[in-house]
């Protein structure tokens, strides 16, 4: 990826730190400490790498205004890894499409409407009655379905699939081999006449809602609704491989790891945090601030800020006492067995005694 070049001053001033070192040296890129170079910013936001600053080659590293320690040139501020977030902005961007306008390839239906400046890659499709927001993009083999809403500056990755009626806020992305909007797993299992008993489709009649700034990560599925809306909040964000139920609703600002997923009908709050292959079961409640460890399954309401591990999941305090038995169980599992044979030979000695009284009268 191409980058820009700045200088440390200009950059410390964009970022809102305070530069200790030569403001004249240019830095061209980022790179961990490890590997940077004398053309590379760096950052520490995490205490565990601090012995590595005494090595690092990076022009410059970003770094909190508490930090007190070796290294090269330093740019200290408030909160290291947002300013690392935004001196990656200046020095990479973000990917523009590699296209512009409408590819003659694309089948764009007669009643929908695209704004002037979307941008449609070959073998896009646009079924009848979609509308799609100023400045989106639509990658190559994306599918918009009939009657389906796409906000401002949103970017849709090759085979994204988007469902009739799915609705996108502005500035959504999704990214390559997504489906959004499909039917629910929803079927009603009765026995026949003839004694079969079977699964009956039930008709989903509601649709998906997107809301502003949803990044949703690759090969992720979010399942239309029974009836109303399935609903991610505006500006939560998910990783690859994400499952989400039919009805569920989601809240602002949650974060989802590959490989997790939420059953149906269940309500999530704001700035929840699912780690990697977490699962949730359908038809229950999670506060707000809850945070699920990965591989957790969560199979009851959540009160909010509680923080889980654990299959099933309980709070954190909990699971780690569980955790420290588990590594003594073979531990006491041989004193268990120890115990046990004594008092067998208690009982034994105990019941000889008795005979012996009983014959002695």
């Amino acid at each position: 990826m191409a980058t820009n070049e700045i200088t440390l001053s200009d950059l410390a001033a964009k970022i809102g730190g305070v530069l200790t070192g030569d403001g004249g040296v240019v830095v061209r890129a980022a790179a961990s400490l490890d590997d940077a170079g004398p053309a590379d910013i760096s950052f520490l936001a995490n205490q565990r790498y601090t012995a590595q600053m005494a090595d690092t080659k990076a022009a410059a590293v970003i770094v909190g205004k508490e930090y007190d320690g070796p290294g090269p040139a330093l740019i200290r501020c408030d909160d290291p890894y947002f300013a690392y977030r935004e001196a990656m902005v200046l020095l990479y961007g973000f990917r523009e499409a590699p296209f512009e306008g409408i590819d003659e390839r694309a089948n764009i239906a007669p009643s929908a409407s695209l704004a002037e400046s979307v941008a449609v890659g070959a073998f896009v499709t646009v079924c009848r009655g979609a509308v799609i927001g100023k400045d989106s993009v639509l990658y190559p083999g994306v599918f918009v379905g009939p009657d389906v809403r796409v906000g401002d500056g949103c970017v849709l990755y090759p085979n994204v699939t988007l469902y009739d009626d799915t609705v996108l806020g502005d500035r959504v992305t999704v990214h390559a081999g997504s489906s959004i909007g499909q039917d629910g797993f929803g079927y009603s299992t009765h026995k026949c006449a003839d004694g079969v008993v079977r699964h009956d489709k039930i008709p989903p009649a509601g649709y998906v809602i997107l809301e502003d700034d949803v990044e949703i990560g690759a090969c992720c599925a979010i399942e239309r609704a029974a009836m109303g809306p399935t609903v991610i909040g505006a500006g939560t964000k998910f990783a690859d491989l994400v499952a989400i139920g039919h009805g569920t609703k989601m809240g602002q600002h949650c974060l989802m790891v590959s490989q997790s997923g939420i059953a149906g009908s269940t309500m999530v709050g704001n700035y929840c945090v699912f780690g990697g292959q977490a699962g949730v079961v359908g038809h229950i409640r999670i506060g707000d601030g809850v945070r699920v460890g990965a591989q957790a399954g969560v199979t009851g309401d959540v009160s909010p800020g509680v923080e889980l591990l654990g299959s099933p999941a309980i709070p954190r305090a909990e699971a780690g006492k569980s955790y420290t038995l588990i590594s003594r169980l073979p531990e006491l599992r041989s004193t268990v067995k120890k115990l046990t044979r004594q008092v067998e030979a208690l009982q034994k000695r105990l019941d000889e005694l008795q005979g012996d009284d009983a014959r002695e009268t």
